[in-house]
């Protein structure tokens, strides 16, 4: 007994989410063709009519709606038992498929969807389409000027050269959600200005060996502390022992290229007096460790706590700092290096 399928066929059931367009795929050069879903800005699409018997089979059609697009899933195939509208088995390909997208319940136009990459119906012998496979989708942010609910309505013809050519529409529900109507907070895409912190500058002689670190509460050189030389390990590296991570801050000056910022914020040139948009730096630059920092000579580092914020946290947990003298051995030890080093600090 032959299967018959009568048109227009019945929504399949889908979990929906999202938006498209319209896109037609096939050629419309094709006398024994159906006409194309039409549109135009000025009115709804035209649908072509659905043949009485069909061949077509739409199972499992479906969408799913992403961050960014919605895709769509299920299958179009043919069924070859149905001496009525398929004929020549050998012969019964896909000639046309189209998509539009519409506002649910009206015909009027918004967004797009496709194929990701088109297919040429009118020269491929194709019997089966799978909307996943073949990347059916739509971009969320393109072609769409409102939310709610919308409607991907799928036309597909099927033909073996003797049979009237099988027309079936079907439609694939989904929902635009309403984040992409929502007004932005701020006209304004720059970020807020950011307002320099006031930096206090002091001096602190370290011993490399016995008082490494940089208490930078008291001021004072301390076994450990915020800021800290591991002269004579194997990579001179420069750390922390409370979480401050570091960056070495070498931006010249705009005026003069051949003047570093460092230099210009000597203490002995501004004397104590800087802010924190003084030192200008990238935040994935921030590292925990900073290796060899023997080898860094008139820059600056800069170093920061988890605490500190331009915007709203701006007076603690800023540092930068420089080894104004790298100083001599003592007590024979080559591992061993009385530094001076210079700090801008804030006041937390």
């Amino acid at each position: 007994m032959s299967s018959k399928f009568t048109a227009p066929l019945i929504f399949s059931s889908a979990l929906a989410l999202g938006a498209m367009g319209f896109v037609a795929c096939g050629d419309d050069s094709n006398p024994s063709l159906p006409p194309s879903p039409t549109s135009s800005s000025s009115g709804p699409i035209v649908i072509p009519e659905p043949t009485v018997e069909t061949a077509i089979v739409f199972t499992g059609l479906n969408a799913e709606v992403g961050s960014k697009n919605v895709k769509f899933y299920g299958t179009l195939s043919i069924d070859f038992g149905d001496s009525n509208t398929v004929a020549d088995v050998s012969a019964a390909r896909f000639t046309q498929v189209t998509f539009n997208v519409v506002k649910k319940g009206t015909l009027e136009p918004q967004g797009t969807a496709a194929f990701a990459t088109p297919i040429d119906f009118a020269n491929s012998f194709i019997q089966t389409v799978s909307l996943y496979e073949t990347g059916v989708k739509s971009d969320l942010a393109e072609g769409y000027t409102e939310c709610g609910d919308f409607e991907l309505i799928i036309t597909a013809v099927v033909d073996d050269g003797i049979t009237e050519p099988s027309v079936s529409v079907e439609r694939i529900p989904f929902t635009r959600p309403a984040m992409w109507c929502q007004e932005p907070e701020s006209s304004s895409s720059e970020a807020p200005e950011v307002t320099g912190a006031p930096l206090t500058g002091f001096e602190v002689v370290i011993n490399t060996k016995v008082e490494k670190c940089i208490n930078i509460a008291t001021k004072q050189a301390a076994e450990t502390g915020d800021i800290c030389f591991g002269y004579g390990e194997s990579s001179n590296r420069l750390y922390s022992d409370t979480g401050v991570k570091f960056a070495l801050y070498a931006n010249r000056e705009s005026g003069n290229p051949d003047i570093f910022y460092g230099k210009v914020l000597r203490p002995e040139i501004v004397k104590g007096s800087a802010e924190t948009t003084d030192f200008l730096y990238r935040e994935s630059a921030l590292q925990e460790t900073y290796p060899n920092f023997y080898s860094v000579n008139d820059q600056f580092f800069v170093g920061i706590r988890d605490t500190y914020d331009p915007y709203t946290n701006p007076n603690s947990g800023f540092y930068a700092f420089i080894v104004t003298d790298k100083g001599t051995k003592i007590d024979n030890d080559s591992n061993v290096k009385g530094m001076k080093v210079y700090v801008y600090a804030t006041a937390q």
